[in-house]
């Protein structure tokens, strides 16, 4: 049966890595929205919390009850206003203007602020009436944040959007102050945004997804950040057999055996989240076996006759190769896949 290994010391080793960059462990959430980027959400909610993290962030409320044993206060990023009460632990992203008098009273929000990538968040022109409604309606401002189009990239926007988000939360701190609420928590940052920073964080913590697994996602001209990939996804045999001179193997026959050699069939397919390779290009297992012909939905083909074999230990060439990044590899690995903390 196909696995998913992760490695509890690489993890814990880039929690400790991100920490010592914070200064502590309390300034940093931890984003495990999307099963955690494809790694398991339980298994990771409860590294995180045996480390001390004490913030989450999920995708939606389901997420958020999944882990709410885990930790003190979770976000839930990609949801819309709950119908019901819900637990005084899971605050709510609060994407749009429009959206602020749909929450419940008492509920527990983070206010998005638009700062340049125009995806989600509240403009400054609404600022005021937004921390008005907020009072009237008797909802809770926990938390408010932005996030950055292109902290990623050696770009100018990056700095132009601190720049917005500075402005945009001086004036909501003073309207705040002016309509007498207790003043919220600020978070900006991403896993990019947080490790090109050289100068001390301004904000209250930061949430980190991305590099928590492994991957600092930053152009080399940034630095070397000592990060360590968690996952590991492997596949078992299920048949092995010498494929002679000039036969062809799987969907419309596109590996042709130059020789008499062994193939051996595995049970990943992209039935199981595995990118569809077409059987063009040299793709390669973590340990340089050669990935050949068409994925099946179920299967693929390796040169191989291992009992078991590691398709990826890292997940950044198998990006390169399908012209994709890190998050989309793991992410799209099916929930199914049994995940083994080792």
């Amino acid at each position: 049966m196909a696995y998913i290994q992760i490695n509890r010391a690489n993890y814990l080793h880039n929690l400790s890595f991100l920490s010592s960059k914070l200064g502590s462990v309390e300034k940093l959430m931890v984003v495990i929205k999307d099963n955690a980027y494809g790694h398991g959400l339980v298994q990771i909610a409860k590294l995180a919390s045996e480390f001390g993290v004490k913030k989450a962030a999920v995708k939606n409320l389901f997420e958020a009850n999944e882990v709410i044993e885990y930790f003190d206060e979770i976000l839930v990023l990609a949801d819309h206003p709950p119908k019901e009460k819900i637990d005084n632990k899971i605050s709510i992203a609060v994407h749009s203007f429009d959206k602020i008098k749909d929450f419940l009273p008492q509920t527990s929000i983070h206010l998005s602020l638009d700062t340049g990538m125009h995806r989600n968040g509240i403009c400054e022109e609404d600022i005021k009436s937004a921390v008005q409604i907020i009072k009237a309606n008797e909802l809770n401002l926990k938390g408010v944040f932005t996030h950055f189009r292109s902290s990623d990239e050696l770009s100018s926007s990056f700095f132009w959007q601190e720049s917005n988000y500075k402005k945009m939360t001086d004036l909501l701190k003073q309207e705040i102050l002016t309509c007498k609420l207790p003043m919220p928590q600020f978070h900006s940052c991403n896993s990019s945004a947080f490790l090109r920073k050289n100068t001390p964080l301004e904000d209250d913590y930061v949430r980190c997804g991305i590099a928590t697994y492994g991957y600092p996602s930053l152009d080399g001209t940034f630095g070397d950040f000592d990060l360590k990939p968690v996952m590991s996804l492997w596949a078992q045999k299920l048949s092995s057999r010498v494929l002679k001179e000039g036969q062809r193997i799987g969907y419309g026959g596109v590996y042709e055996a130059k020789c008499d050699e062994v193939i051996a069939t595995y049970d990943i397919g992209y039935g199981d989240g595995f990118f569809r390779y077409d059987g063009l290009g040299d793709l390669k297992t973590a340990h340089g076996e050669s990935i050949v012909g068409r994925l099946s939905m179920d299967s693929l083909f390796v040169k191989s006759d291992k009992e078991v074999v590691c398709l990826f230990e890292d997940a950044t060439a198998l990006a390169k190769h399908f012209n994709t990044i890190t998050y989309e590899i793991t992410t799209k690995l099916s929930p199914f896949i049994q995940r083994v903390i080792v």
